[in-house]
């Protein structure tokens, strides 16, 4: 199993972010983020809490305890239950945006 500093470094690299960019994110200085990568240092336990729910992972995948991650993250789990739960009509709605958003979204990048 990967270590904290690889998982660290994979997630922000997943979302494309600099070391600085993710230290401003989480209000943190970007000598810690590179220590954390470098594993040269770890966060405290608040700074694993912060990170954790920054990238929708659990403490036991970030601490390289566990591999499981969910596939999808909290947020869009929450949306995946509101929708599982909805009425027909209300589905019918989300269906009928999301089809609009998809068209506008592949016009202005086509």
């Amino acid at each position: 199993m990967a270590e904290f500093k690889d998982r660290l470094k994979i997630l922000r690299e997943e979302k494309g972010m600099t070391q600085v960019q993710l230290s401003e994110e989480l209000g943190m200085s970007r000598g810690a983020i590179g220590n954390y990568e470098s594993g040269t240092r770890k966060p405290r336990f608040e700074e694993f809490e912060a990170i954790a729910d920054y990238f929708n992972v659990e403490l036991d995948y970030l601490y390289g305890r566990s591999d499981n991650r969910p596939e999808f993250n909290l947020e869009q789990q929450w949306i995946m239950r509101c929708y599982e739960n909805a009425d027909p009509d209300t589905k019918s709605a989300i269906k009928t945006l999301l089809r609009k958003f998809d068209q506008d979204i592949a016009f202005k990048v086509g």
